[in-house]
């Protein structure tokens, strides 16, 4: 249905509700509602919203049916991003210029429930993508195997309620860590716990215990005696190191036995390493994902869910 501009001797011509819904349903526009109809720029180029001929709604939000928009000082309406000169909070206000809530807009931001640009969400998935980018584009990626290649899991391992990240050398079968960074939610950015090369011999993983909800990161140096348990501070950013299994040999070629630097009887080590073992728990059960370009945006780019929502948008 063809709609109307108002005539250029200044007039205008104002559309009844039931007109304005039938063009405005066409065009993928908004809706008329109580209180005010809409009526185009007489350039044709922009809605504007009329509470009576000559009054349109200026340098305002307005409610229309249960959805809001901004008009600027010309009364026009506006589309994409606005920033509020009171509140100086950044909205995205869509192409039928209704204000987006939880929701991607379509240059890769998110908006949170009251309307707001989720800016520290944004710089969360952008780290992410950063991280685990370099690992995709090293040489060292590219040269392997497609079955040796890095996996990766995005997960809260502190229990800040922030997810964080962990790389390992493949995905089919996981032998080592080679990065573990923790979300620092007041530097908006991820800090590297632990970092390791993949020509490393020990083997290195991450473990849960679902008791204490503790995540430790286990090292194991492969001669079947040298052992470290590290512990990541509940809702810190680092790991400390709560157990170290050393064996040594005497000039006789009796093996000696060290927890955390003193030495032990084989008796008190053995014990020492199933407390230890104890204290670790499983292996941290969430799924290694395939470092793909797509498993990479697919998963970063996740829609967060509502106990997510509610850290960013404190």
């Amino acid at each position: 249905m063809h709609m109307k501009n108002r005539k250029k001797t200044g007039k205008r011509r104002l559309l009844s509700a039931a007109l304005c819904l039938a063009a405005l349903t066409a065009a993928a526009g908004p809706f008329a509602a109580y209180g005010g109809d809409w009526d185009m720029s007489e350039d044709g180029k922009h809605w504007m919203y009329m509470y009576a001929p000559d009054e349109p709604a200026e340098d305002k939000w307005v409610e229309v049916d249960g959805k809001e928009y901004y008009f600027d000082s010309k009364g026009y309406m506006k589309t994409g991003w606005y920033k509020d000169k009171d509140d100086g909070n950044k909205y995205y206000l869509g192409d039928d210029g209704a204000k987006r809530y939880n929701s991607f807009t379509h240059d890769g931001h998110f908006v949170g429930s009251d309307g707001v640009i989720l800016e520290k969400y944004d710089d969360w998935r952008k780290d992410m993508k950063k991280q685990l980018n370099s690992y995709l584009k090293s040489k060292e990626f590219k040269q392997a195997d497609a079955s040796q290649r890095p996996g990766f899991v995005i997960a809260d391992l502190n229990g800040d309620g922030y997810k964080d990240l962990a790389v390992v050398d493949r995905a089919s079968a996981p032998r080592r860590m080679l990065y573990i960074g923790i979300w620092d939610r007041d530097e908006a950015e991820l800090v590297p716990a632990a970092l390791a090369d993949a020509e490393g011999t020990e083997a290195t993983w991450l473990a849960r215990n679902a008791e204490t909800e503790t995540t430790w990161l286990v090292s194991d140096y492969g001669n079947g005696w040298d052992k470290d348990y590290f512990l990541l501070d509940d809702g810190g950013l680092f790991f400390d190191n709560v157990w170290h299994f050393t064996t040594r040999q005497d000039d006789w070629d009796t093996p000696l036995f060290y927890i955390n630097g003193s030495e032990s009887s084989r008796e008190e080590w053995d014990e020492g390493l199933a407390e230890a073992a104890a204290d670790a728990g499983s292996p941290l059960p969430n799924p290694v994902i395939f470092l793909t370009e797509d498993n990479i945006n697919q998963t970063v780019d996740m829609f967060p869910s509502e106990a997510e929502l509610l850290l960013w948008e404190s």
